[in-house]
């Protein structure tokens, strides 16, 4: 014969008081382990580092777009790699050059509709970030236009992609955990580092 087990007892709800009380005590549990988060010197020092970081990113963005010093020099040597046959102007676009210049500089520029060949000893304009003094864009004499050094548009697209990204889970964590800190951490100082180095 089959002994019999134990019936579990009725759960019985919790009543409309109860429950408040529950959900308050773990709202308050919540802010507690939020504020001592925020009090560890982990929090303190990484969030500093992370609005640094975020302050040089939008400087390298700025600094692509507009905030840059403009430095004059000469061309010693070019090269044009050309692009389609246009038929407005009876000539293929220029789509790359590659200037020497007599300073030493080199760089390689991502053209659009320039039809004119940069000349030897012709003046051109070299514009460099203010910090590293690294080349960003050119203009030519004959030219109004600014054109973007070629290493320039994947140093940009990283950089946007790394704010975009670290503002986003800054919405959705709002820094408030370890995972969240790093993880924005981690993506500001690759792009900084790839602003600086490349």
């Amino acid at each position: 014969m089959q002994e019999e087990q134990p019936k579990r007892k009725p759960r019985i709800p919790l009543s409309k008081e109860e429950l408040f009380y529950v959900k308050e005590i773990k709202k308050l549990k919540e802010l507690k382990r939020i504020a001592d988060f925020k009090a560890t010197t982990f929090y303190k020092i990484l969030n500093r580092a992370n609005i640094v970081f975020a302050g040089f990113l939008s400087y390298c963005v700025l600094s692509v777009l507009t905030c840059c010093y403009w430095e004059s020099s000469v061309i010693s040597k070019v090269h044009c790699s050309y692009g389609d046959y246009n038929s407005l102007y009876n000539k293929r676009t220029i789509d790359e050059i590659e200037i020497t210049a007599t300073s030493g500089d080199f760089v390689t520029i991502k053209t659009d509709k320039l039809f004119q060949i940069p000349q030897e000893n012709e003046l051109f304009y070299l514009g460099k970030d203010f910090i590293f003094g690294k080349i960003i864009k050119a203009k030519f004499a004959f030219d109004d236009r600014s054109f973007w050094q070629i290493y320039t548009y994947p140093a940009f697209t990283v950089t946007i992609f790394a704010l975009c990204m670290g503002f986003f889970v800054y919405k959705v964590n709002k820094h408030l955990s370890i995972n969240g800190l790093l993880t924005v951490f981690g993506l500001f100082v690759l792009a900084s580092l790839y602003f600086i180095l490349i």
